[in-house]
Order: structure tokens, then C-alpha cells, then sequence
């Protein structure tokens, strides 16, 4: 398969979904060397999947979601707010070992245009989904992604706007933090959502043995991040409760 091809694709990808790049030093560091020092003090641990968190202050853990909404999250968090609703999931998959190779040999942009690609796959005439900012940064032993994107729904031509941070780590885990709310509210959402992220703290002592993955599902795939859930149907089961 051609490599040139490929890298070509993968930058109009990006052009087409108007990605703005900014780029980040790469760091020597642990991708979790900020949060360290908040190991003691995170209310949330999850220890199947060997993660902990420090949720915004009085948000709330949402319980027995049907799987259609919760899109499988280990977890969401609510602000519990039915007229504003805000909601934080934290989700989590396995990576093969080769999908680490393949995002250290491309460029920033070949990242997020992959993201931007999955984000948008789904588009149709009932919502758009738009990636308009991304970050990359390169740690030792992982890289973070951080993305901002909006949805427009024909039905109601309302908007919600997403924050997603995506941890890729060279233990073979991945985690996807992801903030949906309104444009009413964005800023100050923004602001709890990335202060509790910066308490996220995850263990890279799980192993995932290595499988065979083929060379094109590994370049449209190894970024692929779970769609967001939609803010209308959580705050349709919330307010039926």
C-alpha cells in the first residue's frame, strides 16, 4: 500500500473538516505527572479499569443507563441540571501494541485529521458534527489529545458542543474523556470539565497482549474515539425520573 496516498488523504481529511493544528513541545515527562498529586484525594476510582478522577464539585455519578445512551461508558458524571444539562463520560478500550508505532511515525495533523474522520463519520441530514480544534500532545509514555467539536440537530436547529481529551498509552489502554453541554453554558462546563481532567490518573501497569491488526483498519481505525452520547436523549431520561 502506498504510504504517500495515505499521508495525503489523511491532510485533506483535515482541511476538509477544518481542524484548526496547534502544535505542543513534546514532553519528557509522564502524561500523568501533573495528576500524581492528586492520587490521595480523587472521589472517584474505578478499579476495573485502574483509573481515578476528582469529578466537578456536585456533579453526579448517572446510574442503570440504558446502553443506547451511555454509549458503554464506564462512567458519566451530570451536572443535574434538566434545563442546562451538562454531562462527563469517561470511556475506555484496548489498543494494539502497533497502534502506539503508527502515532509516533505520523504528524500532528495525520492525528487529528484521523479523530476528525471517526468524529464525522456519521453525518447525516438529521445532525452535522463539526472538529473545529485540536491538540497533540507527546508524552514518554503516552499522547494526549485534546478536541473541541459541535453538533447541529435539523430537528430542532439546536447545538451542543463537545470537549474530548483522549489518552493513548503505551500500556495498551485508552481512555476518552468527554464533555457534551449546550453554547449557553460551554465556558464555564469547559473550565470544571478540564479542571477535573487535570486530576485524571491512570495506571499503565496493564499489559494487552499483542494481536495481528491490518494495515489500513490500523490507519482509519487507531484514532477512532467513541462518539459522543447525545445531551437530548440523557436529558429526556433524566427529566423522566
Amino acid at each position: 500500500m502506498n504510504y504517500t496516498i495515505i499521508i495525503i488523504a489523511l491532510a485533506a481529511t483535515l482541511v476538509i473538516f477544518s481542524t484548526d493544528c496547534a502544535y505542543a513541545t513534546n514532553h519528557t515527562s509522564s502524561i500523568f505527572s501533573g495528576a500524581q498529586r492528586y492520587s490521595d484525594s480523587n472521589t472517584y476510582k474505578n478499579a476495573n479499569f485502574s483509573f481515578s478522577i476528582q469529578p466537578p464539585l456536585n456533579w453526579i455519578v448517572l446510574n442503570n443507563l440504558p446502553p443506547n445512551i451511555s454509549n458503554q461508558a464506564v462512567v458519566i458524571f451530570s451536572n443535574n441540571d434538566k434545563s442546562q444539562l451538562a454531562t462527563f463520560g469517561i470511556y475506555h478500550r484496548y489498543i494494539a501494541p502497533n497502534v502506539m508505532v503508527a502515532i509516533g511515525s505520523h504528524s500532528d495533523n495525520d492525528v487529528l485529521a484521523t479523530i476528525a474522520q471517526e468524529m464525522t463519520a456519521g453525518n447525516n441530514n438529521d445532525s452535522q458534527t463539526i472538529v473545529y480544534n485540536g491538540l497533540v500532545d507527546r508524552y514518554n509514555d503516552g499522547v494526549r489529545v485534546s478536541i473541541s467539536s459541535a453538533t447541529r440537530y435539523a430537528a430542532d436547529n439546536s447545538t451542543s458542543l463537545s470537549e474530548n481529551i483522549i489518552y493513548f498509552l503505551n500500556s495498551g489502554n485508552q481512555y476518552t474523556l468527554d464533555l457534551t453541554s449546550n453554547s449557553t453554558t460551554i465556558d464555564k462546563n469547559s473550565q470544571l470539565f478540564e479542571d477535573s481532567a487535570s486530576t485524571f490518573l491512570a495506571s499503565q501497569s496493564n499489559a494487552v497482549p499483542e494481536f495481528p491488526v491490518a494495515l489500513v483498519m490500523l490507519i482509519i481505525g487507531m484514532f477512532s474515539v467513541i462518539f459522543v452520547f447525545r445531551t437530548k436523549g440523557l436529558a429526556g431520561i433524566i427529566g423522566n425520573r
